[in-house]
Formats: structure tokens, C-alpha cells, sequence
């Protein structure tokens, strides 16, 4: 039987009103976003972040693979 390799374990030890400000969107707006439903919550997304894309680069990832660069930590 293969052994299980041991899940690599990383802490972010910074601010929410941190994260905000690295990532250029608040934990809030972020979660008043994803609230907003239907055609409000496209116009925002469109008009306020730049569509999806605009959102991706935000938040330093890829909106179609994720963060390649985290997935080996992931792996089972």
C-alpha cells in the first residue's frame, strides 16, 4: 500500500484590514459580492472589478486552474 504523503500545513498570521489592503478587495466587499445575486451582482462585478479577470488578478490567482503554484500542497 502507498504511503500517504503528510499534508503541508500553511498559516496566514495577517489582518483582515492587511489581507484588504494586499489584495486590493476587503474580506467584506468581497463577501457583499458574492451576495449579490443576478443581474446586480454581474453589474458589479463588471463595473466595479473588472469582470472575472479583473476579480482573478485581484485576489492573485487564476480563474481557471487556481493557484498552480499552492496545488502541491493539496496533493494526496
Amino acid at each position: 500500500m502507498a504511503k500517504k504523503k503528510k499534508a503541508t500545513q500553511e498559516t496566514n498570521d495577517i489582518s483582515a484590514e492587511e489581507a484588504g489592503k494586499q489584495f486590493g478587495i476587503s474580506l467584506k466587499d468581497l463577501d457583499t459580492l458574492m451576495q449579490t445575486r443576478g443581474h446586480d451582482g454581474v453589474k458589479e462585478l463588471n463595473d466595479i472589478y473588472g469582470g472575472l479577470s479583473g476579480l482573478g488578478q485581484k485576489l492573485k490567482t487564476n480563474i481557471i486552474s487556481g493557484n498552480e503554484r499552492k496545488t502541491k500542497h493539496f496533493q494526496i
